[in-house]
């Protein structure tokens, strides 16, 4: 809907929906899912009243303290990581015990990495979910 926008385009529509300047930092996707957010809410689809209590209890833990979604947070059963390595697929599945991986359960994304890659890892840089030398 909104891909073939050049993206200054695609920033004054986002600023028109909102009703102020999008941040300089703002990518194309986000300003892209937001719009479309935005025109699902005009068309009658938006949150639930659940959902915006929700949403209304983060932004005030956040107002609080701005890094309280910072840092290492576990991962949620049933979230599936995926990474390709030397043209391979591969999938791990987090479950409440450890992760699943080719049908084993490892205590260990580091172990999934090793065994991924023959050389030693960091799972959690491995799989994309921290930045290397990050705490």
């Amino acid at each position: 809907m909104f891909e073939k926008l050049r993206l200054d385009t695609l920033r004054q529509h986002w600023a028109h929906a909102w009703n102020k300047e999008p941040h300089a930092r703002i990518g194309r996707t986000m300003l892209e899912k937001s719009l479309v957010y935005k025109n699902r809410e005009h068309e009658g689809y938006g949150l639930t009243p659940k959902q915006n209590d929700q949403l209304k209890q983060l932004i005030k833990r956040y107002k609080l303290n701005s890094a309280c979604f910072d840092g290492d947070r576990p991962l949620k059963p049933g979230t599936r990581l995926v990474r390709t390595h030397n043209g391979i697929k591969h999938s791990v599945l987090v479950k409440a015990e450890g992760f699943e991986y080719q049908g084993h359960l490892y205590n260990s994304l580091s172990r999934i990495a090793n065994e991924i890659t023959g050389k030693r890892w960091n799972g959690w840089v491995f799989f994309g979910l921290k930045k290397v030398g990050a705490r």
